[in-house]
């Protein structure tokens, strides 16, 4: 086997050298960056390693990629998320974020939000600092939409005191709605209130929920 090479690059390169049929687990990263309107820099990588980046075992790669660009391109729905299953007990490690982000992805299209929390946890579990709290977002988001705000809230209190500073917008944006949807006004309005000394392009509505909040 050729010696392993490890490499630090930054996600503009990644993103340019990263093969097109694992294009679309890099884009949905960068689409739920915008659906939480952070300016965080996810990074996702097929070759993450503890001590860095690393590209290794190219046969059973490039195997998992055309696997999983087949997966997209042939099926959808159960059937999607039951292939991307069988893929995820065969990828190799350095592959397993990639596939895990297609799972999540398939299972929010399909509107099975408990199974899509489940692979945000595993995503968590096992990721560098900024992956796993865009996880733990995400899998915050599935409770909210199953109607589940309570867990939801567990989930972002915690998160809200531990995430980047980077993370200050969406964790605080989700931490407020669940918050009001779980009928917990004081703990809203100070979320509400954190949101109100960052850049926001809806700041106006931000104001207007802190002062509907603090007439409560």
């Amino acid at each position: 086997m050729a010696q392993q090479e490890t490499q630090s690059i930054n996600v503009e390169e990644l993103e340019k050298n990263m093969p097109t049929t694992v294009q679309r687990a890099f884009e949905f990263v960068l689409k739920f960056r915008k659906q939480f309107v952070t300016g965080l820099a996810a990074i996702v990588a097929l070759g993450l390693a503890v001590g860095g980046f690393q590209w290794y075992d190219a046969h059973a790669m490039n195997q998992t990629r055309d696997q999983l660009g087949a997966i997209n391109l042939e099926a959808a729905g159960q059937e999607k998320i039951a292939k991307l299953e069988e893929l995820l007990k065969q990828a190799p490690s350095v592959a397993e974020s990639a596939v895990l982000l297609e799972l999540a992805s398939a299972s929010m299209e399909s509107r099975d939000y408990a199974k899509a929390a489940e692979y945000w946890t595993r995503l968590a579990a096992d990721a560098d600092t900024d992956t796993a709290v865009m996880a733990e977002l995400g899998k915050a988001k599935c409770l909210l939409l199953e109607g589940k705000n309570a867990e939801a809230l567990a989930v972002l209190r915690p998160l809200s005191q531990s995430a980047p500073e980077s993370f200050t917008v969406p964790v605080n944006r989700q931490l407020a709605e669940a918050a009001e949807a779980a009928g917990e006004s004081a703990a809203a309005l100070e979320a509400y209130e954190k949101l109100l000394g960052q850049p926001m392009p809806d700041k106006q509505y931000i104001e207007y929920k802190v002062s509907q909040l603090k007439g409560k």
